[in-house]
């Protein structure tokens, strides 16, 4: 396929290829075999504890050490997604669903190509409670996890979890005194708002784990703490969020209904009667059908190749506490030079693509939208 903003697919990477790394931050990561949904990756952190599943689809790039790649699997099949991130985890304290937001953010200025806005105008009509600054001197974009993901399914643990910590009347008085829009709109002025640990919520590396499943032995252990992990072959996950609502009278969409717990989320006063509790385990699962992680081709409204226009940085998507700016999941996608022996694209990395005139910038759709004639994903 020809793009428009230059080359794609192995003309636009040359020797490199896709390296994934989970943990419970960006300062824990560790390599990740795609694609392995018989054993998942585990991270544990003092906030959040999970199984992570990342699929792509023919995966062809680099594995732990002695480790076969799994370009396959079944999930596929005949769906059009290229690409699948599924997390079953616990909250180690409560959260407002309000504070807890999922997305991309970059150490790094980015170069976005004239025209960028018509992908961000096509993502809004996806998630329109995705907002993002591509400008910032750290770029992101977020939107609220329960708006943003395609399928959210919460089920009861039997297993109590060690230091788990009901809402702090601080915590609930300061996430009421600003709505999300506001608090990522004032990203673009404040970068770390949304980049960079909490001073006040120290970081210890003793605390974080990322590893394999299969290696774990502390106790409890993740079947414990997690139940059994179910989701392989042609066992799918499911929309089940009833206990999403369980306290909420004005709550009246379906279980299963993906599309009415999208929008019934983008919801600011909503999103605050919403708890995420210790109890619970909440699997998460987003999908998509418009980029190729084995290369970074985007096609969203407009086709081209990330990689240039990120300035070679690995592009991370994660789950954080946007108040308390702690990481709760994180997974990197890199694509790492395999030798420096290809002298093209030595050279093609000194380029520098040409900025979106000022004029060409779109500003993020506000907080809350009527979605009713949106496009959806969940057939992808």
């Amino acid at each position: 396929m020809e793009y428009i903003f230059g080359a794609s697919g192995n003309n636009a990477i040359g020797n490199r290829k896709l390296q994934v790394r989970i943990g419970p931050s960006i300062h824990s990561l560790t390599i990740c075999n795609p694609n392995d949904e018989v054993t998942p990756h585990f991270i544990d952190s003092p906030y959040f504890v999970g199984h992570i599943v990342v699929r792509i689809k023919d995966f062809r790039g680099i594995t732990p050490k002695d480790q076969p790649i799994k370009q396959a699997t079944e999930y596929f099949g005949t769906k059009k997604r290229l690409f699948a991130l599924q997390v079953c985890g616990r909250f180690k304290h409560e959260y407002m669903a309000d504070d807890i937001m999922f997305g991309a953010e970059f150490e790094r200025k980015v170069v976005p190509p004239t025209g960028s806005w018509v992908a961000l105008k096509f993502a809004n009509l996806i998630d329109p409670a995705l907002q993002a600054d591509v400008y910032a001197e750290k770029p992101w974009l977020f939107s609220p996890i329960l708006c943003s993901m395609n399928i959210v399914n919460v089920t009861k643990s039997s297993q109590a979890i060690s230091g788990a910590a009901p809402l702090d009347p601080a915590y609930v008085k300061k996430i009421g005194e600003t709505s999300v829009s506001s608090k990522l709109s004032s990203a673009s002025a404040n970068p770390n708002l949304l980049a960079g640990p909490d001073t006040s919520f120290k970081r210890s590396p003793e605390s974080e784990i990322s590893m394999s499943t299969a290696t774990v032995v502390s106790k409890p252990s993740p079947t414990e703490l997690l139940g059994e992990w179910l989701w392989s072959g042609s066992n799918e996950l499911v929309e089940n969020n009833t206990l999403l609502s369980i306290d909420d009278k004005e709550a009246t969409f379906p279980s299963d209904s993906i599309s009415k717990r999208r929008k019934y989320y983008q919801k600011a006063k909503v999103r605050k009667n919403t708890i995420f509790r210790p109890e619970n385990i909440y699997n998460f699962e987003i999908f998509a059908p418009f980029i190729d992680l084995n290369t970074f081709d985007l096609n969203l409204g407009i086709s081209m190749n990330l990689l240039r226009y990120l300035k070679r940085q690995p592009l991370r998507l994660m789950a954080k506490s946007q108040s308390k700016n702690i990481y709760l999941f994180v997974v990197e996608f890199d694509l790492v030079k395999t030798s420096d022996s290809d002298s093209e694209e030595l050279e093609y990395d000194t380029e520098t693509p040409e900025e979106e005139p000022v004029s060409d910038r779109q500003n993020p759709l506000p907080e809350e939208h009527d979605d009713s004639n949106r496009p959806t994903l969940e057939a992808a």
